[in-house]
């Protein structure tokens, strides 16, 4: 049992160890630049403490500055950039030596990917010399950052580092017991089956590093579209169990391509993984996937995928190879920003898994749900759902000939994490944005077989850091 459920919970194990480390970074990421306005306006709570202004207010006094100014506010903690930058506008054409407000007019620009403009207004302001220094070098660093945007060419490597925990490493049953057949020895065309006792739960703990790397090129175009390359490593050292010590690999080459509101990214992957230092897994195959923004704040999207799974048997796992075959999956959601600080990401899925044996050809369905949230100062939070269901093609004789497997996967996770700044204020710029992210997740299963039937708790603390080129 053991033997199957560590293989079986490999993909698992790299693919949401990726996830720590990479969704969690892109979070912390947005978060920085969804705070760039606070030292241009009030906070989010202080706005909405505040009466809400009504349009018609403004176009009664047009040449109130103030009140202009603090509807732009208004309109940026919604999330209507577009409005704001119209409101910040006007503002400059009535006083242009408004410089604090030339800033953030600058920054508002730089949201909206307007990046020539932005430029330009940052540097003004910055010409002007009447900037406060802390508002000087938060133009400073925007323009930075807008010069790294406009270049064709450019990457960015993130790393990840620290330690998880899991009460049942070995997904030993919930119950204590695993069912196990042999053939009958007076009658080989049948099989005796008895309940044994199961191996018992051990938790462990694990010292995981990852990189995901990303480079990219503009291909000029006036929508955007661009070439990528992807690259990745994922290793875990496991204290108790050597034999799920794994390193993991993975390489994927595409594009992404613009019309209007369409976008398509089709790509090439490749993955390779080794457990207690031996050759366990190669992948290879590609997918495509189309998205549609229907405003700025929704987009669906649906995504297919084709990969040649191709299993190695080892020294722990000497029947992987019987997992090996093709295996096709399908995704479809929506994402879906309903405020400035918080986004829902809803997904259904679908794959149909071949392998060399019956009891190792499934098709699987389920689906996903996750809400992020800004909490400011480059904090954020992360609440995710799954649940999957697997239905095997036949059973599996030396376990039970009499009843084929079938299961649910229910998991929930909850992320948070923060910058050291949010800590630490005033920290140089190489430190402040490194990333403290802890993570507590819960995964049960629930099978119609004694031995896939688990229950276990995850957590894990990460330090990451991102480095653009």
């Amino acid at each position: 049992m053991f033997e199957r459920a560590g293989a079986a919970g490999l993909a698992v194990l790299f693919f949401s160890g990726a996830a720590v480390a990479q969704e969690p970074e892109e979070a912390a990421r947005e978060a920085v630049e969804r705070d760039l306005y606070e030292t241009q306006r009030t906070s989010d709570r202080e706005v909405r403490r505040q009466t809400q202004i009504p349009f018609e207010m403004v176009l009664s006094a047009p040449d109130n500055i103030q009140l202009n100014i603090d509807y732009a506010r208004q309109q940026i903690a919604a999330g209507d950039l577009k409005e704001a930058g119209a409101t910040l506008e006007r503002i400059l054409l009535l006083n242009p030596t408004l410089y604090d407000v030339r800033v953030l007019y600058g920054l508002v620009l730089y949201r909206l990917g307007l990046y020539d403009r932005a430029r330009y207004e940052l540097e003004l302001a910055l010409e002007s010399g009447e900037l406060p220094a802390a508002l000087a070098a938060e133009a400073e660093t925007y323009l930075g950052r807008i010069k790294y945007q406009q270049r064709r060419t450019r990457g960015a490597l993130t790393i990840t580092t620290g330690v998880d925990y899991e009460s049942n490493r070995n997904q030993a049953p919930s119950s204590g017991q695993v069912l196990f057949s042999l053939p009958n020895p007076f009658n080989p065309n049948q099989f005796v089956t008895t309940t044994l006792a199961s191996n018992p739960k051990v938790d462990d703990f694990a010292f995981v590093v990852s990189a995901q790397g990303r480079v990219q090129h503009d291909l000029g175009t006036q929508e955007g579209s661009l070439l990528h390359a992807d690259i990745g490593f994922y290793h875990s050292d496991k204290t108790e169990f050597d034999s799920l010590d794994l390193n993991a690999a993975s390489v994927a080459l595409g594009g992404t391509w613009y019309a209007g509101n369409w976008s398509v990214t089709p790509a090439v992957r490749g993955g390779f993984y080794w457990l207690d230092g031996e050759d366990y897994l190669a992948t290879y195959g590609g997918e495509v996937e189309v998205a549609y923004r229907w405003t700025p704040k929704f987009t669906t999207y649906v995504n297919f995928r084709g990969e040649e799974e191709d299993f190695r048997d080892t020294s722990d796992f000497g029947a992987a190879s019987i997992r090996s075959g093709r295996r096709l999956s399908g995704r479809a959601g929506f994402t879906w920003r309903f405020s400035s600080r918080q986004k829902l990401n809803v997904e259904g899925l679908y794959a149909d898994k071949n392998g060399e044996a019956v009891f190792e050809t499934y098709d699987r369905y389920g689906v996903f749900a996750q809400h992020s949230m800004l909490l400011g100062r480059g904090a954020f939070s992360m609440i995710g759902f799954w649940a999957e269901n697997s239905s095997y093609d036949g059973p599996d004789p030396f376990i039970t000939p009499a009843i084929t497997r079938d299961e649910w996967l229910y998991r929930g996770r909850f992320t948070i994490g923060a910058p050291v700044s949010f800590f630490a204020p005033g920290l140089p710029e190489a430190i402040k944005d490194i990333n403290l992210i802890a993570q507590y997740e819960y995964e049960t299963v629930d099978s119609n077989i004694l031995n896939f039937d688990y229950k276990t708790h995850k957590a894990a603390f990460l330090i990451s850091k991102r480095i653009a080129f």
